[in-house]
């Protein structure tokens, strides 16, 4: 499955994990269509390791009220929309998409935090590049680009320390993978607490490191998380312009 990557950060945004993992399920499960029975209700409940059947109900509910899936009651089945009513719906502006396998509903939170973390890592890095070019500069060749937690927190309108948390959350289940940054400055380990005692952003970065007071620098991440076009998206977006 591809799916689009604005809207994995949407359900992160909103706070809507669950109901996502639902329906991208249900999109796994036919061509727009699939039964709904306790029969399959049992389905999804082992394939999703869910508890409850209530938890079902509830995210089921959600995608009905915000129409992401329809019921047809006469035929005891439900149409699970396109990607493209959504990007309507949503407004996407982007056309990238996230290839998901099965086994990636097993670690599906961690799995949408290294979507989105590579999508707005590849975004800043070509910003990063573009910029270099035009002002004549050279491009960086940096093997493991940066994203700081504070600048997807902006986008995502998220706090920083959630954010930090699902950048760990991703590392931990492999999805990607982390180098820690330091830059040694010139501070004794003397006055290092004077300058903790500051309080700001910069201060807070100051760490002892191999016996050297550094500031510690965004973490260059690499991802093993596959982004792929979607074609048909693409075709819409442009469209609209």
């Amino acid at each position: 499955m591809n799916i689009p990557i604005e809207l994995l950060a949407f359900a992160l945004s909103n706070r809507k994990v669950n109901p996502l993992r639902l329906f991208i399920y249900l999109k796994s499960q036919g061509s727009g269509y699939v039964s709904w029975n306790a029969e399959f209700k049992e389905k999804i409940l082992s394939d999703l390791d869910l508890k409850s059947p209530k938890t079902i109900e509830a995210n089921f509910t959600w995608l009905l009220r915000n129409g992401w899936v329809s019921m047809n009651s006469k035929r005891g089945s439900v149409r699970v929309v396109g990607y493209l009513v959504l990007a309507k719906k949503l407004n996407f502006k982007c056309a990238t998409g996230v290839i998901c396998e099965n086994q990636n509903f097993n670690n599906f939170r961690p799995f949408i935090y290294a979507a989105v973390i590579t999508y707005y890592l590849n975004s800043k890095y070509c910003i990063a590049r573009q910029s270099a070019h035009k002002k004549g500069g050279a491009t960086t060749n940096c093997r493991y680009p940066n994203l700081p937690a504070k600048y997807l927190a902006e986008i995502m309108a998220l706090g920083k320390s959630t954010i930090t948390r699902y950048r760990q959350e991703a590392w931990d289940a492999g999805y990607i993978k982390m180098k820690y940054m330091f830059r040694p400055v010139n501070i004794s380990f003397q006055d290092l607490e004077f300058y903790r005692a500051v309080d700001d952003e910069d201060s807070r970065c100051l760490v002892i490191h191999e016996k050297q007071v550094k500031i510690q620098l965004p973490n260059e991440i690499i991802s093993n998380v596959k982004l792929r076009t979607k074609q048909n998206l693409k075709r819409y977006i442009k469209s609209r312009k």
